[in-house]
């Protein structure tokens, strides 16, 4: 009994050294031993398997850019292992549904973002998807979001050719920006130990951040079927 509080006393402790967020360690404190190793094996098996598929995915990226569309943050295309675990705590709680269930319904460990230039905007990102549907990859969703209240931008989940989960997002600069510098308040509204008062304030600032944004010409008729 002794040894197991030993290794569960490290293992929270080696897990508090590498959060990044003071909600999270919050969250962890609340969590049994079994629950942090069962959180630690899904999110290292996740990212195992995304850093195995990345190179050729991220060489078909790639391809994507062209003068005025170039990808950004390759340095964060694999998720860190600390936001993964935080991300299948939070959608646990938020569906209702194991850890094991969240964990499978994560379609951005590895993730991508194209921006391209407003007015080449609603030409490039058809030109795109389809240059992708072409090499093999399949639309598990296309989602539109520009005109909505708190992401201005198109985010796109998609199956590789060897079946791995892909997230792409399509920016102008200006929306990408906005994105980067709100992302303190998104993540506020997602943590679930969050106040009512802290999510609803933080709700009011991402309306705010995301008001900013122009819409290029166009952008909100893009549409693409959805294949799988």
């Amino acid at each position: 009994m002794n040894q197991m509080k030993k290794i569960s006393k490290n293992i929270s402790s080696n897990m508090m050294n590498k959060m990044r967020l003071q909600q999270v360690k919050a969250s962890l404190t609340k969590l049994t031993a079994v629950m942090v190793v069962t959180m630690t094996v899904l999110a290292q098996s996740l990212i195992a398997e995304a850093q195995e598929a990345e190179p050729d995915i991220t060489r078909d990226m790639r391809a994507l850019e062209q003068k005025g569309v170039y990808l950004t943050g390759l340095k964060h295309r694999i998720k860190a292992e600390d936001s993964l675990m935080q991300k299948i705590l939070a959608d646990a709680v938020k569906d209702n549904v194991n850890l094991g269930q969240a964990a499978d319904g994560i379609s951005d460990v590895l993730r991508y973002t194209l921006v391209i230039k407003d007015k080449d905007y609603s030409c490039r990102v058809p030109q795109a998807m389809k240059k992708l549907t072409d090499s093999g990859y399949e639309v598990v969703k296309f989602h539109n979001a520009w005109g909505g209240k708190f992401y201005q931008g198109i985010n796109v989940q998609l199956l590789s050719p060897t079946g791995v989960k892909t997230e792409l997002q399509f920016h102008t600069p200006q929306s990408y920006a906005i994105k980067q510098a709100s992302h303190g308040v998104y993540e506020i509204r997602r943590n679930p130990d969050a106040t009512p008062e802290e999510v609803a304030d933080a709700t009011v600032k991402s309306i705010a951040y995301n008001k900013q944004v122009k819409m290029p010409a166009g952008a909100k008729d893009i549409v693409w079927e959805v294949t799988k």
